[in-house]
Protein backbone atom coordinates (compact mmCIF):
# COMPACT_ATOMS: atom_id res chain seq x y z
CA UNK A 1 0.00 0.00 0.00
CA UNK A 2 1.12 3.53 -0.51
CA UNK A 3 1.49 5.75 2.24
CA UNK A 4 -1.92 7.51 1.78
CA UNK A 5 -3.64 4.36 1.99
CA UNK A 6 -4.58 4.41 -1.43
CA UNK A 7 -5.12 0.64 -2.87
CA UNK A 8 -2.24 0.50 -5.43
CA UNK A 9 0.11 -1.99 -5.51
CA UNK A 10 3.43 -1.76 -4.52
CA UNK A 11 6.38 -1.01 -7.50
CA UNK A 12 8.51 -3.77 -8.54
CA UNK A 13 11.88 -3.83 -6.79
CA UNK A 14 13.03 -1.52 -9.94
CA UNK A 15 16.83 -3.06 -8.64
CA UNK A 16 15.88 -6.25 -9.69
CA UNK A 17 14.37 -5.06 -12.65
CA UNK A 18 17.22 -3.13 -14.00
CA UNK A 19 19.77 -6.17 -12.76
CA UNK A 20 17.57 -8.73 -14.27
CA UNK A 21 17.10 -6.26 -17.59
CA UNK A 22 20.68 -5.77 -17.78
CA UNK A 23 21.59 -9.35 -17.16
CA UNK A 24 19.50 -9.54 -20.70
CA UNK A 25 20.84 -7.34 -22.30
CA UNK A 26 24.85 -8.49 -21.59
CA UNK A 27 24.01 -12.04 -22.58
CA UNK A 28 22.30 -10.38 -25.97
CA UNK A 29 25.04 -7.88 -26.53
CA UNK A 30 27.73 -10.88 -25.81
CA UNK A 31 26.04 -12.94 -28.51
CA UNK A 32 25.71 -10.52 -31.05
CA UNK A 33 29.39 -9.60 -30.32
CA UNK A 34 30.39 -12.93 -31.04
CA UNK A 35 27.97 -13.50 -34.00
CA UNK A 36 30.04 -10.04 -35.64
CA UNK A 37 33.32 -11.57 -34.78
CA UNK A 38 32.60 -14.92 -36.20
CA UNK A 39 31.51 -13.23 -39.77
CA UNK A 40 35.12 -12.18 -40.49
CA UNK A 41 36.34 -15.32 -39.78
CA UNK A 42 34.00 -16.91 -42.27
CA UNK A 43 34.79 -14.59 -44.80
CA UNK A 44 38.47 -14.84 -44.45
CA UNK A 45 38.44 -17.12 -47.30
CA UNK A 46 36.14 -18.88 -50.35
CA UNK A 47 34.98 -22.44 -49.60
CA UNK A 48 35.85 -23.62 -52.72
CA UNK A 49 38.35 -22.45 -55.55
CA UNK A 50 37.49 -23.76 -59.02
CA UNK A 51 40.21 -23.82 -61.58
CA UNK A 52 39.65 -24.38 -65.34
CA UNK A 53 40.61 -23.62 -68.45
CA UNK A 54 41.99 -24.25 -71.87
CA UNK A 55 44.59 -26.89 -71.34
CA UNK A 56 43.09 -28.71 -68.48
CA UNK A 57 41.19 -31.86 -69.12
CA UNK A 58 38.66 -30.97 -66.40
CA UNK A 59 38.28 -27.89 -63.51
CA UNK A 60 40.34 -28.75 -60.86
CA UNK A 61 38.76 -27.87 -56.92
CA UNK A 62 40.51 -26.37 -54.33
CA UNK A 63 38.14 -27.45 -51.65
CA UNK A 64 40.56 -26.89 -48.10
CA UNK A 65 38.99 -23.64 -46.65
CA UNK A 66 42.53 -23.27 -44.45
CA UNK A 67 44.27 -24.04 -47.41
CA UNK A 68 42.52 -21.53 -49.57
CA UNK A 69 43.05 -18.86 -46.73
CA UNK A 70 46.55 -19.22 -47.25
CA UNK A 71 46.59 -18.91 -50.98
CA UNK A 72 44.96 -15.35 -50.09
CA UNK A 73 46.67 -14.33 -47.02
CA UNK A 74 50.38 -14.95 -49.08
CA UNK A 75 49.01 -12.47 -51.85
CA UNK A 76 48.12 -9.52 -49.36
CA UNK A 77 51.93 -8.41 -49.84
CA UNK A 78 53.15 -10.35 -53.23
CA UNK A 79 54.51 -7.63 -55.15
CA UNK A 80 52.52 -5.65 -58.07
CA UNK A 81 53.09 -6.88 -61.53
CA UNK A 82 54.45 -3.77 -63.72
CA UNK A 83 54.66 -2.66 -67.12
CA UNK A 84 55.85 -4.90 -69.56
CA UNK A 85 53.97 -7.73 -67.75
CA UNK A 86 50.98 -6.60 -66.85
CA UNK A 87 50.89 -5.51 -71.02
CA UNK A 88 51.68 -8.63 -72.02
CA UNK A 89 48.91 -10.35 -70.11
CA UNK A 90 46.60 -9.88 -73.19
CA UNK A 91 48.50 -12.39 -74.62
CA UNK A 92 49.06 -15.43 -72.42
CA UNK A 93 47.31 -18.15 -71.67
CA UNK A 94 45.55 -18.52 -68.52
CA UNK A 95 43.29 -20.44 -66.50
CA UNK A 96 40.15 -19.02 -64.65
CA UNK A 97 39.82 -18.84 -60.77
CA UNK A 98 36.13 -18.90 -60.13
CA UNK A 99 36.11 -18.43 -56.18
CA UNK A 100 32.78 -19.27 -54.09
CA UNK A 101 32.42 -17.47 -50.87
CA UNK A 102 30.02 -18.33 -48.41
CA UNK A 103 28.79 -21.67 -50.47
CA UNK A 104 28.32 -23.47 -46.68
CA UNK A 105 27.30 -26.93 -46.80
CA UNK A 106 25.86 -26.85 -50.33
CA UNK A 107 27.31 -29.39 -52.86
CA UNK A 108 30.80 -29.18 -53.98
CA UNK A 109 30.52 -26.31 -57.04
CA UNK A 110 31.01 -28.24 -60.75
CA UNK A 111 30.47 -24.70 -63.01
CA UNK A 112 32.12 -21.16 -62.87
CA UNK A 113 29.21 -20.02 -63.91
CA UNK A 114 28.15 -20.58 -59.87
CA UNK A 115 31.00 -18.53 -58.34
CA UNK A 116 30.32 -14.89 -56.80
CA UNK A 117 33.81 -13.81 -57.85
CA UNK A 118 36.29 -14.24 -60.63
CA UNK A 119 39.85 -14.04 -61.17
CA UNK A 120 42.56 -15.28 -63.18
CA UNK A 121 46.16 -17.58 -62.71
CA UNK A 122 48.53 -17.02 -65.89
CA UNK A 123 51.45 -19.66 -65.59
CA UNK A 124 55.06 -18.92 -65.97
CA UNK A 125 55.81 -18.96 -70.20
CA UNK A 126 59.46 -18.68 -71.30
CA UNK A 127 60.84 -15.55 -69.14
CA UNK A 128 57.77 -14.35 -67.80
CA UNK A 129 56.89 -14.97 -64.41
CA UNK A 130 53.69 -16.64 -63.55
CA UNK A 131 50.91 -13.99 -62.37
CA UNK A 132 47.30 -14.08 -60.54
CA UNK A 133 44.69 -11.79 -60.59
CA UNK A 134 42.64 -12.10 -57.64
CA UNK A 135 40.55 -9.82 -55.52
CA UNK A 136 42.75 -9.21 -51.97
CA UNK A 137 41.95 -6.67 -49.52
CA UNK A 138 39.27 -4.93 -51.68
CA UNK A 139 41.99 -4.49 -54.79
CA UNK A 140 42.15 -6.88 -57.83
CA UNK A 141 45.26 -5.87 -59.33
CA UNK A 142 47.92 -8.37 -60.77
CA UNK A 143 50.06 -10.12 -58.65
CA UNK A 144 53.80 -11.54 -59.07
CA UNK A 145 52.67 -15.64 -57.46
CA UNK A 146 54.53 -16.26 -54.69
CA UNK A 147 56.21 -19.38 -53.75
CA UNK A 148 54.21 -20.50 -51.05
CA UNK A 149 50.78 -20.06 -53.77
CA UNK A 150 52.60 -21.89 -56.01
CA UNK A 151 53.26 -24.53 -53.89
CA UNK A 152 49.71 -24.99 -53.52
CA UNK A 153 48.25 -24.71 -57.15
CA UNK A 154 51.24 -27.54 -57.71
CA UNK A 155 49.43 -29.12 -54.60
CA UNK A 156 46.49 -29.85 -57.18
CA UNK A 157 48.18 -29.84 -60.07
CA UNK A 158 47.18 -26.92 -61.61
CA UNK A 159 50.12 -26.00 -64.48
CA UNK A 160 52.44 -23.46 -63.39
CA UNK A 161 54.14 -23.21 -66.36
CA UNK A 162 52.98 -23.69 -70.34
Amino acid sequence: MSPEGAAFPEPPNRWWCNGHVLGVAAFVGALLAALVLASPVYAAAPNYILVSGPGLKQPIILGDWAENGALLLALVNAPRAKGSVVRSLAQRRRFDLAEFWGWGSRPRPTRPSQANQYGWFYPAHASMQPVIVLMVNGERVPRLVPARVLKILARHHVPLRL
